[in-house]
């Protein structure tokens, strides 16, 4: 007996995100990461931001009239039929000549400056680097949803297997020997720990950065465009999304989620993503180092990496920090319990949780 199961495209779309890349990759110029790379420069994408019907037509069309262009999106899907059905032998070819360094932590906790630094140090400007290669949108990954588009598990394996394409035009000419070294801000490996770390941790290392709640909220809704007025939580872009998605998987309504307070929302937000960076990442916060958040410390970082990779340890771009402890004093009092909670749950799992450092509040 056997069963035959077919799936085409129209089941399972290419991502915009990928098919951008390809059609870039097929045009020959060099990719703008200006939206990630460049300090001051940063363009968060917002809420909404998709190509038109129309637009998202000619982009598959050009990319399927050009052979190599109908190769990557064939390979792409080689991959995400091996890790579909468990194939390691295609996996682990990919493993033997990458080896991934990833930066995790949440939004706005530094993750950004580290991962530029490793791709200063392996020789590439930032600026060039396309941000769904370099930055943490990509590969995607969340809690568990199951709708008519899909479902998320099906859906961190499709872009994960994407990703990995991508990774195979871009960076092969970067050889350094045995291996290709590839730097990725992960924020969402948090979400799928055991598949970042099956398949891009496996003989990497890694970065876990971590920050105080209310300097990182107030870097937040500052990019955002500003505490609201009333107070109150609301969505404008991706971190603010992503904070929405997160308390509505841990059981609040649409209608709770909208009405609360902007710093309890960051701060419910903050405290389930460590702990769940703890407990479904135990493999990556055992293996990687944590730096909790701090211009020294950067640097200092920045520089161990740079002479790792042999690059100059000194030639690192300074790391801004601003001073804003005595911004909302009222809510430093608020973190305190969520803080000694995530302290104590990664003391359970094993992990030095940095609570002296992050207390310095920067």
């Amino acid at each position: 007996m056997s069963v035959r199961i077919t799936l085409t495209d129209s089941h399972m779309p290419p991502s915009e995100q990928f098919l951008r890349f390809i059609d870039a990759w097929l045009a020959g110029g060099e990719f703008d990461g200006s939206s990630w790379a460049i300090y001051g420069q940063e363009r968060p994408e917002r809420l909404g931001r998709r190509l038109s019907p129309s637009a998202s037509h000619q982009l598959r069309r050009r990319i399927v009239d050009n052979d190599a262009g109908m190769r990557h999106l064939g390979r792409a899907y080689e991959l995400f039929v091996a890790l579909l059905i468990g194939d390691v032998d295609a996996i682990r070819a990919v493993q033997q000549r990458f080896r991934f360094v990833l930066v995790v932590g949440a939004p706005r906790s530094g993750g950004k400056y580290l991962t530029k630094e490793l791709f200063r140090a392996l020789g590439y400007d930032p600026a060039r680097v396309p941000a769904v290669l370099a930055h943490d949108g990509f590969p995607e990954a969340a809690p568990w949803r199951f709708d008519r588009s899909g479902n998320t598990w099906i859906e961190s394996l499709h872009t994960m297997a994407e990703y990995l394409a991508m990774v195979e035009l871009f960076f092969t000419a970067a050889d350094r020997g045995d291996y290709v070294v590839v730097p990725k801000k992960a924020t969402k490996a948090a979400y799928a720990a055991g598949l970042f770390q099956s398949v891009l941790g496996l003989g990497g290392e890694g970065i876990i950065t971590i920050r105080h709640p209310v300097p990182a909220c107030i870097s937040t809704f500052e990019t955002a465009g500003g505490l609201p007025t009333d107070g109150r939580f609301v969505q404008r872009g991706n971190i603010e999304r992503l904070w929405a998605r997160d308390l509505i998987s841990a059981g609040f309504s649409d209608v709770e989620v909208a009405d609360m307070d902007y710093f309890d929302a960051y701060l419910r937000y903050w405290e389930d993503y460590h702990v769940r960076l703890a407990m479904g990442g135990y493999n990556l916060t055992r293996r990687y180092r944590v730096v909790a958040y701090g211009a020294e410390r950067f640097m200092r970082e920045a520089r161990r990496n740079a002479e790792l990779l042999g690059s100059s340890g000194h030639d690192v771009e300074e790391f801004r920090v601003y001073d804003q402890r005595d911004r909302h004093p009222g809510w430093v009092a608020r973190a305190e319990p969520a803080l000694l909670r995530v302290a104590d749950q990664w003391a359970r799992v094993g992990i030095a949780f940095p609570l002296e450092e992050l207390l310095e509040r920067w």
